[in-house]
């Protein structure tokens, strides 16, 4: 009776073993059976999110190293301009101006206002005047495409408009870079040690600039009406941006190399 048994357990799993094995053999013969495809499928699903990201380490391996460029600094979270106060409190004395793309450094942060440096200032903003981190980043990629700048005091503001107001006088009608060539002669001059130290003391030499001479400079100080093409040049010659090299001179006439209508040596 038991071997009885055994022989009929032993039919069936041949019986099985057949059948399994022609199944095997169907799906193998068949590449595109479901099964297959199936598998297909969930494998593809799970490698897809594993593949996005590896595409997107370069970009965010940049990110993490522009963030850490960022560390002890901030972004002015403004279109315009916006004041920096002697201390915390928007009744006290306005000590500087940030602009769109200044860069402070953060010197102690508080509650509700950061304490900043930038250039020759240094005073109070409220904290939602800044940008940090990641967020400033992204906002410099458009913000700062022209370079970076620095808070300025009411007589840096003073000095830019004079440099903007001899540039427009002098070169109005040239094209950029003849207007920054304009400014970065008087910053050589300012540079040289054989002219005045003070771009104002510069400008206004006796027997140098034709507009400070005639009045007309001061005129057009007067109404306000400066190109901002001319604030533009005045900011990159402060900045140290010079299309003529160390020139000290220009005149319509002569001159080592000719930028515009005016020739500079």
């Amino acid at each position: 009776m038991f071997f009885g048994k055994k022989r009929g357990i032993v039919s069936l799993l041949v019986a099985g073993c057949l059948v399994f094995t022609a199944e095997f053999e169907a799906l193998a013969a068949d590449p595109q059976s479901e099964a297959q495809a199936i598998a297909t499928t969930n494998y593809e699903t799970k490698m897809s999110p594993l593949a996005a990201t590896w595409e997107q380490l370069p970009a965010m391996a940049s990110m993490a190293v522009n963030t850490q460029e960022w560390c002890g600094k901030a972004l002015a979270n403004t279109d315009s301009q916006m004041n920096i106060f002697a201390e915390m409190s928007e009744e006290s004395t306005v000590v500087g101006i940030m602009y769109s793309n200044t860069v402070v450094t953060v010197e102690e942060e508080g509650a509700e206002w950061t304490k900043v440096s930038s250039g020759s200032v240094t005073g109070y903003v409220r904290n939602e005047s800044l940008l940090t981190g990641t967020a400033a980043v992204v906002r410099a990629e458009v913000t700062c495409a022209n370079g970076t700048s620095v808070a300025r005091t009411f007589e840096d503001l003073e000095t830019e408009k004079l440099l903007a107001a001899l540039i427009f006088c002098e070169a109005g009608n040239q094209p950029y870079d003849g207007k920054v060539a304009v400014g970065a002669v008087v910053m050589n001059r300012v540079e040289s040690g054989r002219y005045p130290n003070t771009i104002k003391e510069v400008i206004y030499q006796r027997g140098q600039f034709t507009p400070a001479m005639t009045g007309k400079l001061n005129r057009v100080l007067a109404s306000g009406k400066i190109p901002s093409s001319c604030y533009e040049a005045a900011r990159d010659a402060l900045n140290g941006v010079s299309p003529v090299g160390d020139a000290m001179y220009f005149n319509t006439g002569y001159g080592s190399f000719k930028l515009g209508d005016h020739y500079f040596h």
